[in-house]
């Protein structure tokens, strides 16, 4: 967490000297006065779903004070990763929020689908695996390596190891029982999001793979109406005056 918080820094000193100004109009969204996106909830500490069902967590902290900096009413659309990234390409939502990776090879062919904004934190991924066995970057290609679909944990693993070492889920939670069932032998998925995972079952330990570190952003729908100026305005704004951070420290405690 020390690393995430330090990469945030980063992005705090290089956004401090561009500065942000809010789009001159006002931005355009789908639906009049409400800004929404798609998420896939089953991402903690970058979202979940509460006992309510309501998605909360890093990603939804930030999207509310974006909303209430551009006026607009904030509703989050839940639906597998693979689903949220098609919603924003064809403009079934104004966004995509949900842990998207925006550095990259794989960030190049996303930026065919949406436009992304400022990148507002680093993670890497990991290899989460139960405890007791002897799982690193040296033997992960020997291994049965589960994945979510459409993220770049299945890219770079079926890049290195082949499709055939790898299984994809549409969501982390069927990933994690497989893994608990012995139907994979590890998942390879982001850094913070494996904590989050392994905190919740003691019987899990992680490694850091050597892959490199990837920016997070946010996807918005590609229409010129100057939102993605509006939203990269409030975003750069939280980072700036320490926000960002704090809520990712919220999370992470």
């Amino acid at each position: 967490m020390k690393k995430l918080i330090a990469l945030v820094s980063v992005l705090v000193l290089a956004l401090s000297l561009a500065g942000s100004v809010f789009a001159e109009d006002a931005p355009t969204t789908i639906e009049a006065g409400k800004l929404t996106y798609a998420t896939s909830p089953d991402f903690p500490p970058f979202e979940s779903t509460d006992d309510d069902d309501q998605v909360i967590g890093i990603e939804p902290d930030i999207m509310a004070l974006i909303g209430e900096k551009l006026g607009l009413e904030v509703e989050a659309v839940p639906m597998d990763f693979t689903s949220a990234l098609l919603a924003a390409q064809l403009g079934k939502t104004d966004m995509v929020v949900s842990g998207v990776t925006a550095t990259g090879d794989t960030a190049e062919e996303r930026k065919t689908w949406f436009d992304f904004t400022t990148i507002y934190v680093y993670v890497q991924q990991a290899i989460v695996f139960k405890s007791g066995k002897d799982i690193s970057m040296d033997n992960l290609g020997e291994q049965d390596i589960g994945v979510q679909a459409g993220t770049t944990g299945q890219i770079l693993v079926e890049a290195d190891f082949g499709e055939d070492k790898v299984t994809a889920y549409d969501k982390y939670s069927l990933a994690f029982q497989a893994l608990l069932n012995d139907q994979v032998s590890c998942i390879v998925l982001d850094d913070a999001v494996a904590k989050a995972y392994v905190a919740q079952h003691p019987e899990l330990t992680m490694v850091q793979t050597t892959y490199e570190p990837e920016g997070y952003a946010f996807g918005v729908f590609k229409q010129d109406t100057g939102l993605l100026e509006a939203i990269n305005a409030a975003l750069e704004e939280l980072i700036e005056d320490g926000t960002i951070e704090e809520i990712i420290l919220k999370w992470n405690e």
